[in-house]
């Protein structure tokens, strides 16, 4: 039986990634923003240090010697506040995280080329320049933003900028005279600033970046897929019933599209003197009045293992014996029915309706054919087979019998229940030419002479 449509995920996933993707790369900017400006407070005091400005007298020599490395600092310091600002009021845009990455590798480059100058040192000093280590610390936190594109970028523009500070200042594979009277006092120090060891360094550098690329790419693909399963989850379960419905998940949607071949119990409901009682009620509480009625059978279901196929109207279909079969589907068929009777005839003391609420419901067993049927954008849980037929067709007969409930022997009989009831009529049904014995409850039990025979 058809139970709706289910829409593409796709275009849902994908929009929801989008937006998580957006919520994401704010949120990063708004961090990196706050890092710069930790950064150019660091920074600062360690150029300073390093540069031995802080012994410095005169006022005027002081930002001399500090030139191009507060210009540097100030920068990183503007761009932290420039960050937070976009974000804040809303201006930030995708583009704009290629330009600020840049902006953060030319501050750092240019703090470490203004260190190397104040300290007079060369190039192949350049790693233990504090500033250095900033670089890795951007390069992490731009892995906040989730764009592999950036943060390669990023990478890239990091290791070749330090690479050309290093030899704009003489880096070179032996140590000057210079730097080898530095450490005079500990020669075996000196492998330490070679150009291989700073190599090396520049090598990890660029690892780092490549694994906070690795890591988002990684991201990313579980968050499509994490976003693409709940899409489909939450409209495989708005439209299948929701004891089909995580089955329905992966590879198994195939299985069931499929279709199985198995034995159920089919419960037909439906409501008696319906259309009497909406004479007297306007749409609201038509509405009201259906959906309480739906309440009441999807509570009864649930209390004994149904599903819930279909609603049609003021009607159900109720099905026992899916996802898989199980010995005692007939039996909780049967109790699923009279516990509907049994919420029907309390709803009535309630509600004192006039006239009373009655339901009349049939039951069947045998095998169906149970999957889903239909495109990728819209697929339907279907159950056919004779017993749907039958079992419709034995709610029917409930009006001309005048009992509330009506049982093929199918049922009876699987259930053990052949003393709890007896025959009301037996013959073929409307559309079929083989013969259904019919049994009602013994407390509703009426004289066979009423009709041995129906269509």
């Amino acid at each position: 039986m058809v139970v709706g449509t289910m829409t593409s995920v796709d275009e849902n996933g994908s929009s929801a990634i989008t937006i998580l993707l957006r919520e994401a790369e704010i949120a990063a900017e708004r961090t990196t923003g706050w890092v710069r400006i930790a950064l150019a407070a660091a920074l600062a005091v360690s150029m300073l240090v390093s540069a031995e400005i802080v012994s410095v007298a005169g006022f005027d020599e002081f930002w001399a010697r500090l030139g191009l490395g507060a210009l540097a600092i100030g920068a990183l310091l503007a761009l932290g506040i420039v960050s937070l600002v976009l974000v804040w009021t809303g201006a930030y845009a995708p583009w704009m995280a290629v330009a600020l990455a840049a902006g953060d590798v030319i501050i750092i480059v240019l703090v470490v080329g203004a260190t190397l100058h104040n300290s007079q040192l060369g190039g192949n000093w350049i790693t233990i320049v504090p500033a250095v280590w900033a670089a890795p610390l951007i390069l992490s936190v731009g892995a906040l933003r989730y764009r592999p594109g950036v943060q390669i970028w990023a990478t890239i523009l990091m290791v070749s900028g330090l690479g050309v500070v290093g030899t704009l200042f003489g880096a070179s594979v032996f140590l000057s005279s210079t730097d080898a009277a530095a450490f005079a006092e500990n020669p075996t120090a000196l492998d330490l600033l070679s150009l291989s060891a700073n190599l090396a360094r520049a090598v990890m550098l660029a690892l780092v970046g490549a694994v906070t690329t690795l890591v988002m790419l990684r991201a990313r693909r579980l968050l499509h897929r994490a976003v693409k399963e709940i899409s489909e989850r939450a409209s495989i379960a708005r439209f299948l019933p929701a004891e089909v419905a995580p089955l329905m998940e992966g590879s198994n949607l195939e299985i069931w599209r499929r279709g199985k071949r198995q034995e159920i119990t089919v419960l037909f409901v439906d409501l008696r003197g319906s259309t009497a009682l909406a004479e007297h009620m306007d749409p609201a509480e038509l509405s009201v009045f259906v959906s309480s009625f739906r309440r009441r059978v999807m509570q009864a279901a649930g209390a004994h293992g149904g599903v819930v196929d279909k609603f049609i109207g003021d009607g159900a279909l109720l099905i026992f014996g899916i996802p898989e079969p199980k010995p005692d589907d007939a039996k909780r068929a049967i109790l699923c029915a009279r516990e509907i009777i049994r919420l029907i005839e309390r709803w009535n003391a309630k509600r004192r309706f006039h006239p009373p609420v009655r339901v009349g419901i049939g039951l069947h067993s045998g095998a169906a054919f149970c999957g889903v049927l239909g495109a990728h954008d819209r697929l339907e849980f279907t159950v056919l087979g004779d017993v749907v037929n039958v079992a419709a067709r034995i709610e029917q007969a409930t009006k001309r019998f005048g009992v509330s409930l009506v049982a093929s022997e199918a049922t009876i009989v699987l259930a053990g229940e052949v003393r709890e009831w007896q025959e009301i009529g037996r013959g073929p049904l409307r559309g079929r030419s083989g013969a259904v014995v019919m049994l009602v409850p013994s407390d509703q039990a009426i004289s066979k002479q009423q009709g041995q025979h129906f269509g």
